[in-house]
């Protein structure tokens, strides 16, 4: 969906690892004062859909703690990082296609255990960070980035990767998937004329983006605080 543009660094940009470590510790804080009873606008088969703490490799190969969306239903199924909108996602014939993952889940008191389709466990807090759903037809108005990364400094070698992506967006409904200065307007051309623009819906845990190729996706959608300055699409967290 969304062009994603690839930077290589060497030791001598490890200033761009602390970059990136400021905005997790953020997000930590941030999502640490806000516990979730998550009962807003969920389908009446989810129990929960939580934002929860994974650790995973980014830029230089270091470890970052990075807050993923889990989607808990009430006949004991769980799906991590869903990629299609939370109201669509079957609880069978689940595939990599429409989440990164999902299995089994038991709340233990203030845990959850989940036991995947593969057959090993973690073991996450519960309820967890809130996460916040988008109110009917809300709008978006701004550009807002993505980061993520690679590389192998974490173990000693001379390889950092730094990927981002952008996406703007105008409140009379239109999309980019570039960084548009202050989002722009529907007369900015690149919003009408790029095969990779068009018009976008959001509504509770899902957006909808009619590319003007005519091209359709349906995608999950979340904001990580009352704020509504942090939100989630397609697998990547993006901020203004």
């Amino acid at each position: 969906m969304n062009p994603v543009i690839t930077i290589g660094y060497t030791k001598s940009g490890k200033a761009v690892r602390w970059l990136l470590l400021a905005p997790a510790a953020f997000m930590l804080f941030l999502l640490s004062c806000k516990k979730n009873s998550n009962t807003n606008n969920i389908p009446s088969h989810i129990e929960s859909i939580a934002l929860l703490v994974d650790y995973e490799a980014g830029y230089g190969g270091y470890i970052y703690p990075v807050h993923n969306p889990y989607v808990f239903f009430r006949n004991g199924v769980v799906v991590k990082e869903p990629l299609i909108p939370a109201n669509e996602l079957p609880t069978e014939g689940l595939s990599k296609e429409i989440a990164q993952n999902w299995g089994v889940w038991e709340q233990n008191g203030d845990k959850v255990n989940i036991t995947w389709q593969k057959g090993s466990t973690s073991g996450k807090e519960w309820p967890g960070a809130k996460s916040i759903p988008a109110a009917a037809n809300e709008k978006l108005q701004g550009s807002f980035s993505s980061f993520a990364g690679g590389g192998n400094l974490a173990v000693g070698g001379t390889v950092g990767v730094l990927s981002y992506s952008n996406m703007s967006f105008t409140s009379d409904g239109w999309f980019a998937s570039k960084k548009v200065a202050g989002g722009g307007d529907a007369s900015h051309t690149v919003y009408s004329e790029t095969n990779t623009a068009g018009r976008y819906v959001i509504d509770g845990y899902g957006i909808t983006l009619t590319f003007n190729s005519g091209d359709v996706k349906r995608l999950f959608f979340c904001f990580y605080g009352e704020d509504k300055t942090v939100f989630r699409l397609a697998g990547r967290t993006y901020t203004d």
